[in-house]
């Protein structure tokens, strides 16, 4: 076993204890709730999570630091194993349900797949749902959904570095999970400085929704979701099944979470009020936010949907924000209004939030390099031949680097979204229209969780298994599955392909940060 596996093993041995985490705390949850019988569930859930994560951390304890490229390795092990494990309370619990009179849609997560599909929606803060009728579930398991949610907006490496992993690998980690570098040099402050901002918005979405008429129980269930931009609910309706005042204040959580935590921190640590204009991701967010949601109300007009404009401003920021909430249904929309949804889900929210998507930051990058290219070339057709030495050059090289990086994640982006749209067409068959599926694919793939029906029980397994995939890759950025494609290709003895004696040299890591 390489040192390099080592050092994988240990890391992935330490974010595997999460989940085991995470279900003793949601033990006095079914106690309070007097649903003893999911007490079971969750205490094997604990066990298996925190002996694995523990035999793994211990036995290669002493393994040395890691690459970027192995951080990214770690990465995606832990965003596919802790789902995983995840996966054990839907089943254990549904399970001991079965035979008591419950309804049959709450017994749907007791197969494994719709479990699994469950699990990996929640930590992937994605929101979409196996739960027809998650009013139907036990208390328990709607916490576990919510609790999912909450913990996986932020990163499960985020909290596993602002708890315990303070060694100089936590760089390298935190980048390969969010794809952003770190501007200061302590990294454990910075992540327990996030968790601060976090658990504060939380506990204020939470009163705010309880100031609006909801349960305690509804608003710890949707506060923690909304902030995390999950889309995970209590309702089949989601936000349509409240009034006016409460879909505001979850219109102001969710464009929070899609907001920095950089600049909230500057805001709310640092007291720099005029931070929220200056940083060119937020301003562009309120650019983005206004015009779209104007461009939608019109659509919505034009092609005769009976549907209100807070509804129409309320779905377009529900997926710019990728946060998975809605309070009219979606499917009976035009095409052009589902693209127009499409486009948003694809943007996403800032860099460092809870959102996904590309990001506004690579949105902009791409939009000023084809804009700049396009006037250039309008005003100096002959610059397409020539290239003149500039004053800067290293800031020419990096700004080029930038735009490089931002194209191929859009091609990248581009590839997995076609891909997958034409798995799940083959998965549902010739009665789904193209647009639907687009719209699934783009819900996924962007880890929003608006949904125009295909995603359910009944759904083939082929079905379940690409939009687990591609939840997968939107919360990762492609990247990481991409290196262990390489490490894996790296490691065959040439005489297996021919190809790979062609290959160039292998990419240097700084090489490797410029897709960022």
């Amino acid at each position: 076993m390489t040192g390099h596996t080592r050092t994988v093993l240990r890391d992935v041995g330490v974010t595997l204890q999460i989940p085991g985490v995470m279900a003793l705390v949601s033990v006095p949850v079914a106690l309070a709730s007097a649903e003893h019988f999911a007490v079971w569930p969750l205490l094997v859930t604990a066990a298996v999570s925190l002996c694995i994560g523990q035999t793994l951390y211990r036995v290669f304890r002493t393994a040395g630091p890691m690459g970027v490229s192995h951080a990214m390795v770690t990465a995606l092990l832990t965003w596919t194993l802790v789902p995983l494990v995840g996966a054990l309370p839907f089943v254990l619990i549904t399970s001991r349900l079965a035979g008591n009179g419950v309804d049959a849609h709450a017994l749907a997560l007791s197969e494994w797949w719709n479990a699994v599909f469950e699990s990996m929606s929640g930590f992937t803060s994605t929101g979409l749902s196996m739960a027809v009728r998650p009013d139907q579930l036990p208390h328990a398991l709607q916490w576990w959904r919510s609790f999912s949610q909450w913990v996986g907006g932020v990163g499960i490496i985020v909290l596993t570095l602002s708890v315990f992993h303070p060694s100089k690998d936590a760089r390298r980690l935190y980048f390969a999970e969010s794809g952003q570098d770190i501007p200061t040099a302590d990294i454990t402050s910075t992540a327990k400085g996030i968790w601060q901002i976090y658990v504060a918005y939380t506990l204020a979405g939470i009163v705010g929704l309880r100031l609006t008429g909801l349960t305690w129980w509804q608003a710890l269930n949707y506060g923690m979701a909304g902030i995390a931009t999950g889309g995970f609910g209590l309702e089949s309706a989601s936000m349509g099944s409240f009034g006016r005042a409460s879909q505001l204040v979850m219109l102001v959580i969710i464009v929070c979470g899609a907001i920095s935590f950089s600049v909230h921190r500057r805001l709310l640590v640092h007291a720099q009020h005029a931070a929220v204009w200056r940083d060119t991701e937020t301003r562009t967010l309120g650019v983005v936010l206004a015009v779209g949601a104007m461009l939608l109300v019109l659509e919505n007009r034009w092609t005769g949907i009976a549907v209100s404009g807070l509804d129409s401003v309320f779905q377009w920021s529900s997926a710019l924000a990728t946060a998975g909430f809605s309070t009219v249904p979606v499917q009976p929309w035009s095409a052009s209004a589902k693209l127009l949804l499409c486009l948003a889900m694809t943007c996403g929210g800032a860099a460092g939030a809870t959102t996904g998507g590309l990001r506004l930051g690579r949105v902009v990058r791409l939009v000023q390099g084809a804009v700049d290219r396009i006037v250039g070339v309008a005003r100096h057709p002959w610059r397409l031949l020539e290239h003149k030495p500039v004053a800067d050059p290293a800031a020419e090289h990096h700004a080029a680097r930038q735009l490089e990086a931002a194209v191929t994640m859009l091609l990248l982006w581009a590839m997995a979204t076609l891909g997958g749209t034409l798995l799940l067409l083959h998965a549902v068959g010739p009665e789904a229209h193209l647009d639907d599926v687009l719209f699934e694919v783009s819900s996924a793939l962007n880890n929003v969780g608006l949904t125009t029906g295909i995603t359910s029980p009944e759904l083939a397994a082929s079905g379940k298994l690409g939009l687990i995939l591609l939840m997968l890759l939107g919360r990762l950025e492609i990247v990481p599955v991409l290196v262990l494609g390489a490490l894996i290709w790296s490691s065959l003895p040439p005489s297996l392909t021919t190809v790979k004696a062609l290959r160039g040299p292998r990419p240097r890591n700084h090489e490797m940060m410029d897709l960022r």
